[in-house]
This record gives structure tokens, sequence and C-alpha cells, in this order.
């Protein structure tokens, strides 16, 4: 009898209830099975003869089942003391396992709201912070007029020459021309070259003075082609646009346009 007792007793699905019931769960009521079995033994303390008890057996008790059995007295009290005293100790487990649990839970609850406090205060004062900065800029910058894009005062002037150069007019090619080349001079005169004409300044310009002194000599070079009125050189559109390129670089190397 005892053996089938154990057997019973090892059940998987007895454990697992007792597991589910140590987490709050209703599945077994270890209290009732250990009043049941306290029952059980007195009664059969009181008579020394064989009595018919009502044993319960836990998965009758589970599901509301009723099942009478006839014990002797040896059996019954054997049965209830081993239920009695594995219960208590499932009982007893499942209390520190439990208080563990709680313990640690309530550890780790304090750390998060902890930090979670913390951090909704950092995010607050960032956005309070970043708010009362605003303002500041705004007080400050709000009432500074737009800036205005700088235009060089020569800018237009060249615009213009190197517009005339793409043209269809011959004419306007050759004015552009002679206009850049006078251009050129007064650049050379801002940088300290003196001279009655373009050509005396550009002969006292040294040869490594500046990036673009070759481009300038060829720019002069087709200005006087140009100009000159024996020159049997042809001016094309395609050449005037070239020469006004080579000024052009020479301007821009001192930002003069």
């Amino acid at each position: 009898m005892t053996d089938q007792f154990f057997l019973k007793f090892l059940n998987l699905e007895y454990w697992y209830c007792v597991f589910y019931s140590l987490f709050g769960g209703r599945c077994t009521n270890v209290d009732s099975l250990t009043a049941t079995a306290t029952h059980v033994e007195t009664s059969i303390r009181t008579n020394s003869s064989t009595v018919s008890t009502p044993s319960v057996n836990f998965w009758d008790w589970l599901f509301g089942g009723n099942n009478s059995v006839s014990a002797t007295s040896t059996s019954a009290v054997q049965h209830a003391g081993t239920f009695g005293f594995v219960t208590d100790a499932a009982v007893f487990v499942g209390g520190i396992i439990g208080a563990i649990i709680s313990f640690l839970w309530s550890i780790y609850s304090f750390l998060a709201y902890t930090l979670s406090g913390v951090l909704v205060l950092v995010i607050v004062s960032a956005l309070v912070g970043l708010f009362f900065i605003r303002l500041k800029e705004g007080a400050k910058y709000a009432a500074l007029p737009p800036a205005e894009t700088a235009v060089h005062p020569l800018r237009e002037r060249w615009q213009s020459l190197l517009a005339g150069a793409m043209s269809n007019d011959p004419k306007r090619w050759r004015e552009g021309i002679l206009e850049a080349d006078v251009m050129l001079g007064e650049l050379l005169g801002h940088l300290g070259y003196a001279g009655q004409s373009t050509a005396e300044q550009i002969r006292m310009v040294p040869e490594n003075a500046f990036v673009t002194v070759p481009l300038a000599w060829e720019a002069h070079r087709i200005r006087n082609f140009v100009s000159a009125p024996s020159s049997n050189f042809i001016l094309t559109q395609r050449e005037a646009f070239h020469a006004m390129k080579l000024y052009e670089q020479v301007f821009e190397e001192f930002d003069f346009i």
C-alpha cells in the first residue's frame, strides 16, 4: 500500500500543481489536505478496530469527486503521516523560494522606479533648458537685419563685358577685350605696378609674381592684335570669349570682380 502511495505522490501532474500553487495558484490547497490527513490519523487512533474512513484522493478533491475506501488503521496512519510530512516540506520550501523571489522583485522594482524617475527629471530639465536657450537666442538675434550678400562693385561691369563677348556683334567682342585690358591695368595699379599704360605696367611684373602672370601676358597679346590697325588678325567669337576668360582668371585670383 505504501508503495502505491509513493507512486501516486511522484506523479508529474501532482508536482506541477504544487509548483503552480507556489506562485499564487489555487490548484492545490495544502492546508485542506493537511487537515484531512490529520483528521484521518485522529480517527484511526480513537478506534482500536478496523473502521471505514472516508479517504480523500488528491485528484478526487481537485475535481470534486468522492470515493470511499476501507483501510486498516496502520495503513491510514502511514498514509496520513507521510502525506503530512511531504506537504509540510513543500510548503516550507515554497515559502523560502517565494520569500527570495519577493525580496529580489522588491529590489528590482525599487531600482527600476528610481532610475525611471531620474531619467524623467533629466529629460524634463533638458527640455526646459533648451526652451530658455531658444528664448535667449530669439531675444538676441531676432532683431538683427538679414545679412546682405556682398556684391563686388566691378562684378556687374564685368558681366556686361562677358555678355558682349558671347553676342553675335563683332564690335562688342573688340570693345570687350579693350575694356578688359583697361581693367587689368587698374588691377596692376592696385598691386603697386606703375606705368602710363597697361603694357608698361605688365612689363614691370616679375615672371613669378603671381600664378596667372602667363595668362595676363597671353590676354594682353590678343588685345594688341585686336587694337593694331595694320594687323591681319581675324577675331572670332571663340577667340574673343577665350581672351575674356583669360582676363577673368587673372581677376579672380585677386578677387577683383
